[in-house]
């Protein structure tokens, strides 16, 4: 316990930060177990390459991360949430459950488990043709497809032969574009448009598109 308190007044000492733990109501005792065992055992390795135990905070400081939020959601209900660090290092505003971060890609696996309930509950092919179910845009098909459409699931792997590996978003105060724009390449979007680079199901390479 005391290492792991020194560890707090570390961080606080390196970063300015301060630690700011929530849950949604009054936690038990065995969500605070819970709470503590996610918090100090972190996989990860040593600088001599060895599989280590990590403490939420020492990583924080090995990567020099200045705020992170986490939430565990169990039986479909938020367990525990709880912010480390600052949201903002100038004015000391520490991250709270209600802080926003950019989801980015972790919202690939989220939408993937929505998708495979969907697929448990037989609304949706995973091996049907993605146009079944676009409405508003229709994937634009060329010779690159080599005449093999594309599923669900191939989308889900990264194995639909697509391009745009990932997106730089915009600015504030700048035109936000459509899905439809961003699906074509078409300004206020600035990534390419999302077309076949190799026939769908021939190997596995990471697409954002």
């Amino acid at each position: 316990m005391a290492k792991y308190f020194s560890l707090i007044w570390v961080l606080y000492l390196v970063f300015g930060q301060k630690i700011c733990a929530q849950s949604p109501d009054s936690p038990t005792t065995e969500i605070l177990k819970n709470i503590q065992s996610v918090e100090n055992n972190l996989s990860g390795t040593d600088g001599a390459g060895k599989d280590s135990a990590w403490n939420i905070l020492s990583r924080m400081n090995h990567y020099n991360i200045k705020g992170v939020s986490i939430a565990i959601i169990h039986n479909y209900k938020t367990e525990w949430v709880r912010g480390y660090g600052l949201a903002d290092e100038a004015s000391h505003r520490a991250v709270t459950p209600e802080t926003r971060f950019q989801a980015a890609s972790i919202s690939k696996s989220l939408n993937a488990v929505g998708i495979l309930k969907l697929a448990q509950e037989n609304k949706v092919d995973l091996q049907a043709d993605i146009n079944q179910y676009l409405t508003d845009w229709k994937f634009p098909y060329d010779a690159k497809a080599n005449g093999k459409k594309i599923s669900t699931i191939e989308l889900l792997s990264h194995t639909a032969g697509l391009n745009v590996h990932g997106f730089p978003g915009y600015e504030r105060g700048t035109p936000i574009p459509t899905v439809v724009q961003i699906l074509d390449g078409q300004p206020p979007a600035n990534s390419p448009a999302i077309r076949s680079v190799t026939e769908p199901g021939l190997r596995s390479e990471y697409s954002g598109g």
